[in-house]
């Protein structure tokens, strides 16, 4: 029905031959016109369409109010929409032309980079991505020379100079310049560390040249001069003119120490002026006959060169042969037929202070002064003859004035007579010249001292300033360790009583019962004070124990040292004695105290108490062995107050040069000499003590004050 129905409205509709195809609305509405009556089409068709007229309007102004501007901009977007679309048409032709040779330049790129393709920016690119991947090791080759120069710096620059890792570093370099010739970088970076190790070179030289060089010190710069120069190492090779070329660092080794010695000489030019013009001074104006005044510049100067000349002349006669030993070790040359080098330097430095006293010793004309010049000289040959460069005969050719036969002769049988005058127990004596050496053998000190022209005598050396020393110093001690005890045995109420109780039951001890902090306090400052009174004796027994000095009496000791030192000379080295036997003296009184008690426990009340003074000691001077080191430090200062100025400079020096061991030298013979010492003297001033409240209880009847 509904098709029919639109059948015949459609030409009505469009008024074209052509309907239009049913609408699938259209034709529902027709359905639903065909269903209603006639009556309800004529009156209420109408009105609903009306209505619904009026409602889509209404919704089409709502709708326009409220979308007008999105209706606006699509209605611009459909108008442009037809001018785009013929340039996209036209890009589009245009990209069709232009593929062909975008695929061209395509192929002809992946044919010049290919892989398999010689391309120097692919090369280069390569090469560049190598280093990126691999930057850190460049990093860490470029920073081997600087790491190789802060080393050696370091080094250089520390008191125990250690140059194993430069060498360690210059060997990793040589290593990777071996595998890696071609190699610019690594060329470059082997120049600097060529750069550098010549450089520590340098600083080995340098360090031969120090004043004070020890033989450890020039084994291991010689050591490492071999690594480092091999140019100097030997090789055995022989020269067309004959001379072997394997004695490089030997010789380098003497020129090192005749250069420190010439300047060190040369360091005394204010002095040498003076002795020069006081030496012209007394051409112009010849001294009467029989005059012996002048001279006093040129005695100083004489003097303070002997005493370097001797020290500096000893050090390079010991230390050569080892210096030697370590450099030919291991390649015995049969063929070599050139002498060494060092059989021939003392003649040289001997001539030099031959000609020096042939210049300037007739200058001087205090009798006394010649003869202290020419003993300081003689005692300088005997210091080499030891080591087979004895030159004593040679002075005998110096034109001294008139009567030199007579004052040659005086002079060299006082020389003999000092080298055989009695000095100190063996024990102090020993332990004297091995603090004093630094060669740490009791045995080369006993050698030493055995090859002088009287050895028996020459072990009890100095035997009046050390009786002098032992005695006053025991009496000073226990007379200032005994006022303090009794003093503090007043203050206290316990020991008053048992002070009174002393006398109602044995004990073995004279001496008043007082706690530990007391006995050491009492100790210790008894002690230090015994020490302070005592120390000018003290430095007079050292000096002559010593192979340093050679004084002919005790008053000419004295009369030396206050003449160079002055007041001060005589207390050196007193805070290291300080140090030593203040700790010492307060732990010896604790310990000696304790096992006393101890041992009167032991033995009972009816055992014989004389014995535990005796056996009470001998523990005692082992427990602070720790003192050595302030010991051998105080004979240092002692000997040489010009080169060890204080005690915290005198343990740098001696750790520096020598090792640590070098502050226990003497251990054995100190603990030795004090456990002897120290159990006789305790064992005296008790029965003593003991003896005389014997006789005084027995004077007073008894009784106590």
């Amino acid at each position: 029905m509904a098709d029919l129905l639109y059948d015949l409205l459609s030409p009505a509709l469009s008024p074209d031959s052509r309907s239009p195809p049913p609408d699938s609305v259209a034709l529902e509405y027709l359905a639903s016109l065909a269903a209603q009556p006639l009556e309800q089409l004529e009156t209420v068709e109408p009105q609903t369409l009306a209505q619904s007229s009026h409602s889509i309007l209404l919704s089409l102004q709502g709708l326009s109010q409220r979308s007008h501007k999105t209706i606006i901009s699509s209605s611009e977007s459909h108008a442009s929409l037809g001018r785009a679309l013929p340039a996209l048409a036209t890009s589009i032709s245009d990209l069709k032309a232009v593929i062909p040779k975008l695929d061209d330049a395509a192929v002809r790129f992946s044919t010049t980079y290919h892989k398999s393709a010689d391309n120097e920016l692919l090369k280069t690119r390569k090469t560049a991505l190598l280093l990126s991947r691999n930057v850190e090791r460049v990093v860490d080759l470029l920073d081997l020379p600087i790491l190789l120069s802060s080393t050696i710096a370091t080094s250089s620059s520390s008191l125990t100079a250690n140059y194993a890792s430069a060498l360690d570093l210059n060997n990793h370099i040589r290593r990777l310049h071996t595998l890696h010739p071609d190699s610019s970088l690594v060329s470059s970076v082997a120049h600097q560390a060529d750069e550098a190790m010549q450089l520590m070179a340098k600083n080995l030289i340098a360090s031969l040249r120090t004043p004070n060089l020890k033989l450890t010190a020039a084994l291991r710069t010689i050591s490492w001069l071999k690594r480092v120069a091999p140019d100097l190492n030997p090789s055995g090779n022989i020269r067309q003119n004959g001379a072997g070329d394997n004695d490089g660092l030997g010789a380098l080794f003497l020129i090192c120490r005749l250069s420190t010695l010439m300047n060190m000489l040369q360091a005394l030019e204010p002095l040498r002026e003076l002795a020069d013009k006081e030496r012209l001074r007394q051409q112009q104006n010849p001294p009467t006959s029989g005059s012996w005044s002048g001279g006093q510049q040129t005695e100083r100067y004489l003097k303070r060169y002997i005493e370097i000349f001797r020290e500096q002349s000893f050090a390079i006669k010991r230390i050569s042969p080892s210096v030697e030993g370590a450099v030919h070790a291991g390649r015995a040359d049969p063929l070599q037929s050139m002498p060494s080098m060092l059989s021939t330097f003392p003649l040289h430095i001997i001539e030099m202070l031959v000609e020096t006293l042939r210049t300037y010793l007739p200058s001087v004309r205090d009798q006394a002064s010649r003869d202290s010049l020419l003993t300081q000289v003689l005692y300088c040959a005997g210091s080499l003859g030891r080591l087979g460069g004895d030159f004593g005969i040679l002075l005998a050719s110096l034109d001294l004035g008139e009567n030199l036969e007579d004052e040659w002769v005086e002079i060299v049988r006082r020389h003999r007579l000092m080298a055989g005058r009695l000095e100190s127990i063996p024990f102090d004596l020993l332990k004297t010249r091995v603090q004093q050496s630094g060669t740490h053998s009791i045995r080369s000190a006993v050698r030493e001292i055995a090859r002088s022209p009287n050895a028996v005598a020459a072990f009890w050396r100095g035997t009046v300033p050390s009786a002098l020393r032992t005695g006053m110093g025991s009496a000073i001690y226990f007379t200032t360790l005994n006022t303090i005890r009794q003093q503090a045995s007043a203050l206290t109420a316990q020991s008053q009583l048992q002070s009174h109780n002393q006398h109602n039951r044995p004990s073995s001890s004279a001496l008043p019962k007082l706690s530990n902090t007391t006995n050491l306090l009492s100790g210790a400052f008894a002690r230090a004070f015994a020490g302070f009174i005592l120390m000018p004796l003290t430095v007079i027994k050292v000096r002559y124990e010593s192979s340093m000095y050679s004084y002919a009496s005790v008053i000419g000791a004295a009369h030396d040292i206050y003449r160079t030192e002055r007041i001060p000379g005589f207390f050196a080295g007193f805070g290291a004695t300080a140090m030593r036997d203040a700790p010492y003296a307060g732990l010896y009184v604790v310990s000696y105290e304790q096992f006393k008690k101890r041992l009167g426990q032991i033995y009972g009340p009816g055992e014989n108490h004389r014995r535990l003074p005796v056996r009470a000691p001998w523990p005692a001077p082992r427990v602070p062995s720790y003192r050595t080191r302030f010991d051998a430090v105080k004979t240092r200062i002692q000997l040489q107050p010009h080169v060890y100025r204080n005690m915290f400079h005198a343990c740098q020096m001696m750790v520096t040069r020598e090792g640590v061991r070098s502050l226990y030298d003497g251990l054995a013979l100190r603990m030795t000499r004090k456990a002897l010492s120290s159990a006789l003297a305790w064992m005296m001033y008790e029965e003593l003590i003991r003896r005389a409240e014997a006789t005084w209880q027995r004077d007073t009847g008894g009784h106590g004050v």
